[in-house]
């Protein structure tokens, strides 16, 4: 794979976004590429500008922003044989750090810049859920609940979104889900449908962070194998701390009784009598009854 023409995509209210840093990331792209710079406008303009750039036979398209925005751009390049360069620029940046590049926006791309002029490119397994790529996770219940009831409040600084996803999350918890009977029905790889309260697929080890640790979820997942699927079939309110403090060490939670977990699934159904929100990659996906996530294998080019 030979790479000469380059798009760099920016989301500009991203949390970690400066003038200067980007400023030294065209030129460095520049001096030894074809380079083009897009700014994203809101919501789905990512995808429309890397659904272009695909079309045109754009090689590689660079992407300084959060999960969000690179989930947009995944779903446009997947198929394509253009590749994607995802560079850190949000308040998490999972599938970066999956990826071991630097949390340094400057240095990744010094990075991605020397993979590129070796051509060297790879192809990564995506998860789908209901046609929409996802190259992290995929959430039915407790952490779609709560990205919901963010995206409602949407904190602009790193901060303050720190702080205020951890009270949506213990609030999720304690008050909405803490007690509850399971209402969903979670179906992995043709198998008998088990109840659960909540449904959490992974791609990556650690699932997410808080304030730079990461939240084990889904320890045993990796980006070159296939689904991990973490049920919660009960929540006890006593339990939440001693599950919490396993979340951020451990990992022991995927022992207990009253969860199910299962790694490198290639299918996984989850159903509902009543609508559930689902989240991919941090973004909400809408409210569902029936949800279908699948293993889509070496879906995507990626320099990393």
């Amino acid at each position: 794979m030979r790479f000469h023409r380059v798009l760099l995509i920016v989301n500009p209210v991203a949390r970690t976004y400066s003038k200067p840093v980007l400023a030294v990331i065209e030129k460095a792209l520049s001096a030894d590429f074809r380079l083009e710079v897009a700014e994203t406008k809101g919501r789905g303009h990512a995808r429309e500008l890397a659904a272009q750039a695909a079309a045109e036979g754009v090689h590689m398209v660079a992407v300084l922003s959060g999960d969000g925005t690179i989930n947009e751009t995944v779903n446009a390049l997947a198929g394509t044989e253009t590749a994607l360069a995802p560079l850190p620029g949000g308040a998490t940046n999972i599938l970066v750090r999956a990826l071991g590049l630097p949390l340094d926006a400057v240095e990744a791309t010094g990075m991605l810049i020397s993979k590129a002029l070796d051509d060297d490119a790879f192809k990564l397994n995506l998860g789908r859920a209901d046609g929409r790529y996802f190259a992290v996770n995929c959430g039915a219940g407790v952490d779609a609940a709560a990205m919901k009831r963010l995206d409602a409040k949407f904190p602009r600084t790193k901060a303050k979104f720190d702080r205020v996803a951890f009270r949506v999350v213990a609030w999720q918890l304690l008050v909405s889900y803490a007690g509850r009977s399971p209402d969903l029905r979670l179906s992995v790889d043709g198998g008998e449908p088990t109840p659960s309260l909540s449904v959490m697929v992974g791609r990556t080890d650690p699932y997410t962070y808080y304030k730079g640790v990461g939240l084990r979820m889904t320890p045993d997942a990796s980006l070159d194998a296939g689904l991990d699927v973490l049920s919660v079939r009960k929540l006890a309110r006593r339990s939440i701390p001693r599950i919490a403090w396993q979340v951020f060490g451990s990992a022991r939670h995927v022992l207990g009784r009253d969860i199910d977990y299962i790694h490198d699934a290639a299918s996984v159904v989850v159903t509902s009598d009543t609508a559930f929100p689902v989240q991919v990659d941090g973004d909400m996906h809408g409210e569902h009854r029936r949800l279908e996530m699948t293993l889509a294998p070496e879906a995507l080019w990626v320099v990393a």
